[in-house]
């Protein structure tokens, strides 16, 4: 059996999802478990809509729905030319949005969004475009069902956080496992919505936007798969973003551990929940693109296979904020913990970590988005020297390569200097497949071009 899973440009209009069908009806395995995402702008519409409903002008909600439906309606009648299965979406697609109306327009009383409800909302585009595609392979004459994930779930969360939460996932598969082998036993596709049950805390804000990524892992793992495929618009992962640098390459093979580097650290390929399902069964992944089915794209395995290079990719985060923190008593005994556990308690995640004996430095992404920000500084400057500095960018290399090469670290720092980059922090993963560095944010097209043309000679 293979999960594959179908991202929003995979599912962009009608001439998209007629080739993501024909990649499913032409698949070598004949078991195969189908999930898919929105179609292309459609999470964002249904976003605004909410944003909408409580905000001042209430009712414009209902021009982001009738774009919704009327971009359905019009992939539908170019997907579908039985009558009866025709007939079908279309009640399906307007009884969806009119179930959506009524919820907004209560929304437009209660006056906000609680992330529960951004999930009722958000789930509405792989409800539409998972109907959509098996209308469109059942169409073809193809055996397939649609399954919406979110009527499977029975036992909620205990907490916020999917790491805390391995008991759910157990159960949930266990859930999965029993809808889905039948189907398969029958041999029908099972399309799959990325949604999989409403969360407290929101299973956008717990997990991410990019979930269905996570579902299609999670299937996966149920139904003890030889392969995830998550196909999207690349073809594969590459040695940097081939926006800054076209000549980026695509990368053949990684490890687990550089796929979750890689996918930590910015890359935007696969979503970093992606991978620890894979790991625990030892189930490859592998990235390709939905307009060049035939390439080989990049494959995830437990080991990987190292590269000629001295590490295989060059990633960015931008819109970092570096928080200093200085005190003369930084290295007694649980200043440490004490300065991370406020951290915790104003729940402002870190991502790199530097030391000195007077002071310490961190990175937090996007200072919008860590409201409690504010608080925690305020709290810290109650004992500390507290600094704050915005518009960063972290550059990291990433590669188990790098454990075996001598002098990466210096020819990585070197490239920047010849540029004249300057560093304000530096870090190394504990695992010695990665190396992090702060730079300016103005500095970071300069920065990737520099390392990749030093590292990969192009």
């Amino acid at each position: 059996m293979f999960s594959l899973k179908f991202g929003g440009t995979s599912m962009g209009n009608s001439e998209a999802i007629s080739q993501t069908a024909q990649i499913i009806i032409s698949h070598p395995e004949p078991n195969k478990v189908v999930t898919v995402s929105a179609m292309s702008g459609v999470t964002n519409l249904l976003i605004s809509a909410a944003n909408c409903a409580t905000e001042t002008n209430k009712i414009c909600y209902k021009n982001y729905l009738q774009e919704i439906q009327d971009k359905h309606l019009t992939a539908l009648k170019k997907l579908v030319n039985n009558t009866d299965l025709y007939r079908t979406g279309e009640e399906f697609i307007t009884k969806k949005i009119s179930g959506l109306s009524g919820f907004l327009h209560a929304l437009t009383i209660i006056g906000e969004v609680s992330p529960r409800s951004n999930d009722e909302i958000v789930s509405l585009g792989e409800i539409l475009s998972a109907k959509l595609l098996s209308l469109h392979l059942q169409d073809l004459g193809e055996k397939s069902d649609f399954i919406n994930l979110e009527n499977i779930v029975s036992k909620m969360f205990d907490k916020d956080h999917t790491e805390a939460n391995k008991e759910f996932f157990e159960c949930f598969a266990h859930k999965l496992e029993k809808l889905l082998t039948p189907l398969l036993e029958k041999n029908i596709t099972p399309i799959c919505t990325g949604f999989f049950g409403k969360i407290p805390g929101g299973i956008v804000a717990t997990v991410g936007r990019g979930y269905s990524d996570f579902t299609a892992a999670l299937i996966g793992k149920a139904c003890n798969a030889k392969e995830i495929q998550i196909w999207t618009d690349v073809n594969g992962i590459l040695s940097t973003d081939p926006r800054i640098v076209p000549e980026a390459h695509v990368i053949e093979e990684l490890s687990f551990d550089e796929a979750t580097e890689l996918a930590n650290l910015g890359a935007k390929v696969i979503h970093p929940q992606t991978i620890w399902p894979a790991v625990k069964n030892n189930i490859l992944v592998r990235i390709k693109n939905t307009m060049s089915p035939l390439d080989a794209g990049t494959a995830i395995t437990k080991e990987g296979k190292l590269s000629t290079h001295s590490f295989k990719s060059i990633t960015i985060q931008k819109d970092i904020t570096i928080i200093t923190v200085r005190s003369t008593t930084m290295t007694e005994s649980g200043v440490l913990g004490e300065l991370f556990q406020e951290f915790a308690n104003h729940k402002v995640s870190i991502d790199l970590v530097s030391t000195s004996e007077s002071s310490i430095s961190v990175t937090i992404q996007n200072e919008n988005k860590n409201k409690n920000l504010q608080q925690l500084i305020t709290q810290l400057e109650k004992k500390f020297i507290v600094n704050r500095e915005n518009n960063n960018t972290i550059i990291a290399i990433i590669g188990n390569e790098m454990r075996e090469n001598i002098g990466v670290a210096g020819r990585f720092l070197s490239a920047l200097s010849d540029h004249k980059i300057n560093v304000r922090m530096i870090s190394q993963g504990a695992n010695q497949s990665n190396i992090s560095a702060v730079i300016s944010q103005k500095d970071s097209k300069n920065a990737v071009q520099a390392v990749h043309k030093k590292f990969f000679r192009i």
